[in-house]
Parts: structure tokens; C-alpha cells; sequence
């Protein structure tokens, strides 16, 4: 049984919130995402869990080691967690890039750094998760590829994107928050002045020049992103709350993150530069 970012609405059904043991065997392989999902679960029900397979055991009970081609799981709580769990992961990352010149490591190091700040902000600001929400980062050597994975047990999108405009369900509004120029933000959060994110629409921006993929799930939808194309899926076990996955490609990187910005995100000085 291999769970992957490709075939996560099949799993889904691990989550059950009146499942107090449950069991995760024979599993050969197991992605990010997975991983991101049970660690939030357990946290907010308190449930326990048994698996046979290793690195399921060694991300959730073994103490991490920096040889690793992945990056403990971190718990995101507030806004001021972020930016040193962001360097953090970036850091772990960027060990295994020692190939590239140092050129495209800054450049891989500001993706990176980037996309998995933006997403942990959206965590932070609009999850309403009373555990806020857990993250980690994988690198696959063959494929020269990074997964990151961050999952809530929240509201989801719709109760926050409807606050503002006008969706019915969760695809509406993971939808509608994919689009350039929408917002569920407020100007200050936290006590502190919000940065101008970018969030989803820049993840997906990326992603589609990277050749990447992502996953969207709130409540009882998942969207996926690949090649192109958006698929959405209703989920028979719907999960409470939000995971957001992604799959990034260093080698097709064609931009420095400023060009990007610039080219991308910048484009129309007359849109309100804000984003969910």
C-alpha cells in the first residue's frame, strides 16, 4: 500500500473522529502529506495510533536527525512561529541541493523560503485551528523534487472566504482563493502589520512555470493540481479542516523569486496587491 500525494482522498478514511486506535500496516510508502495529516489528528482528538512502518514510527516518535532527507514536523501555533520555521526548513532543504551552483541556490533557497512562509501564514491567520497546524518537507533524490505538506484542523475555506465574497461550497471558495487579488485578511493581525503575501495564487503561479504539483483539501473537497489541470474530488470521509501539499522541481526554476514577482505578481500596479 503506498499513500502519496497522487492518491490521498483513498486514505482518508484513517481520520475518523470516533476511531479512538486505529491502525496504519502495511504501508511500503508514505508521502508528506500523509504524515501531516495523522500529526494533526492525533494532536486535536487525542487518539493513539499503532503502524508497522518505519518512517511513520520515526517521524512521529523518534527524535529528528539533521542527516535526514527530511525535515522534522514542526507545529505552527501564530505568526510569530513562522519566519524561524520557514529558515528552518529551507536550511534542511538546501543540504541536499549541494549540485547546484550558488546562483540557483539562492534563487531555490527564496522559492522555498517563500512558499513555505506563505502557507504557514494562512494557517496562522485563517484556520481558526485550535491546534494550529503541522508541517513538514521531504526530499526525493530521483526526482530531484520537494514535497511540503501542511494540514489544520480548522473551519476550512469556505467559512472564510464567504465572510467576503460570494461562494456556496468549498470548491467555490478554494477556487475563488486561488485567483489573483482575494483576501480574507485583515491589515493587522497579531499585533503586527501583515505582510503583502501572496498565498495560494502565488503557490499556484509557481507551480504551474515549475512543471509542479498541488493538493488542496478543506473539509469535504480536495482539488488537484497537475499538468495544467484542476480536478476536484468530494470526498466520501471528509477531513475537518484544511491540507494544503505541493511538489516543486528545482530544475525548472527560470526565474530569481524578484523576476518572478515582478513578472508574475506584479503585473497590474492597480490590483490590490493583497492575497488569501
Amino acid at each position: 500500500m503506498r499513500i502519496t500525494l497522487n492518491n490521498i482522498e483513498n486514505f482518508i478514511n484513517f481520520f475518523k473522529n470516533n476511531q479512538r486506535l486505529f491502525s496504519v500496516n502495511n504501508i511500503e510508502w508514505v508521502d508528506p502529506i500523509f504524515v501531516t495529516m495523522m500529526s494533526a489528528y492525533l494532536k486535536d482528538t487525542n487518539n493513539n495510533f499503532t503502524t508497522n512502518n518505519s518512517y511513520i514510527n520515526n517521524m512521529l516518535n523518534t527524535v529528528y536527525q539533521d542527516n535526514k532527507t527530511y525535515t522534522p514536523i514542526e507545529q505552527i501555533l501564530t505568526r510569530n512561529d513562522i519566519d524561524e520555521i520557514a529558515a528552518h526548513l529551507t536550511t534542511i532543504m538546501l543540504k541536499n541541493f549541494s549540485f547546484l551552483t550558488n546562483e540557483d541556490l539562492k534563487d531555490l533557497k527564496h522559492y522555498l523560503h517563500y512558499l513555505f512562509s506563505e502557507l504557514m501564514n494562512n494557517v496562522a491567520d485563517h484556520s481558526n485551528s485550535q491546534i494550529g497546524g503541522f508541517a513538514m518537507a521531504q526530499y526525493y533524490p530521483n526526482s530531484k523534487k520537494i514535497q511540503f505538506s501542511i494540514s489544520d484542523r480548522g473551519i476550512g475555506f469556505l467559512k472564510n472566504i464567504k465572510l467576503k465574497y460570494n461562494v456556496n461550497s468549498e470548491e467555490e471558495a478554494i477556487l475563488k482563493a486561488l485567483e489573483r487579488g482575494i483576501t480574507a485578511s485583515y491589515p493587522r493581525l497579531y499585533g503586527q502589520e501583515r505582510n503583502a503575501g501572496y498565498g495560494l495564487f502565488a503557490m499556484k503561479t509557481i507551480l504551474e512555470e515549475t512543471g509542479g504539483v498541488f493538493v488542496i483539501i478543506s473539509n469535504d473537497t480536495l482539488i488537484r493540481y497537475s499538468n495544467g489541470n484542476i480536478k476536484v474530488v468530494k470526498l466520501a470521509n471528509p477531513w475537518k479542516g484544511v491540507v494544503v501539499a505541493f511538489e516543486f522541481y528545482e530544475d525548472k526554476i527560470n526565474f530569481s523569486m524578484e523576476d518572478f514577482k515582478r513578472n508574475f505578481l506584479w503585473q497590474d500596479s492597480d490590483i490590490d496587491e493583497e492575497f488569501f
